[in-house]
């Protein structure tokens, strides 16, 4: 009898060690379980502020490029409105001086018609009058048409200077941000 009290003292303490052995493991267990749920939960939290960091960089350029481009796009309509009032002062010389050369051409006919009717010279000093005011004229005008062309070509060419600038801007603040967002994942 003393053998099998002593068996089962020997099966009583196996079985506490399986229980205690059983235990300690399942505790082990729940603390990985536990340091595995807070790793989880703090990698979230940090690719969340990455993300919401990242979103506001994003709203920060692309209000700044939207203002940039209100601003370029205010300097190119300021411009074309100048090379259309440019045009219709043109337009409006071009009619005056038409309108001048013609008046005076019909008031120096008629002048040297009734004045001069029988003076052959004089129709020579009519005519030659008349053809240096017309030559006089075609060469103003052909100045401000070149005036006006030159202006224009200025207007077009700083219209083009500005785009150009603002889509280097756009492009360097994009290549900025994708640096940015790349360094920020690799040092993670």
């Amino acid at each position: 009898m003393v053998n099998i009290e002593k068996e089962e003292n020997k099966n009583q303490k196996s079985n506490n060690n399986i229980k205690e052995g059983t235990n300690e493991f399942l505790d082990n267990q729940r603390q990985q379980l536990q340091n595995t749920t807070s790793t989880i939960s703090e990698t979230t939290n940090n690719i969340n502020d990455n993300i919401n960091q990242f979103q506001q960089t994003n709203r920060t350029i692309l209000n700044k490029n939207i203002d940039t481009a209100n601003r370029y796009q205010q300097e190119t309509i300021n411009t074309t409105q100048s090379i259309i009032n440019n045009y219709v002062e043109l337009q409006k010389n071009i009619a005056n001086t038409s309108q001048s050369v013609f008046s005076r051409f019909l008031n120096d006919t008629s002048n040297s018609y009734w004045n001069n009717f029988t003076s052959p010279q004089r129709y020579t000093d009519v005519y030659n009058k008349t053809n240096q005011t017309i030559t006089d004229n075609t060469i103003n005008c052909t100045q401000r048409v070149n005036d006006f062309a030159v202006a224009s070509t200025e207007s077009f060419n700083k219209s083009v200077e500005i785009a150009q600038k603002y889509y280097n801007e756009s492009v360097q603040n994009y290549l900025n941000f994708v640096n940015k967002i790349g360094r920020s994942y690799s040092n993670q």
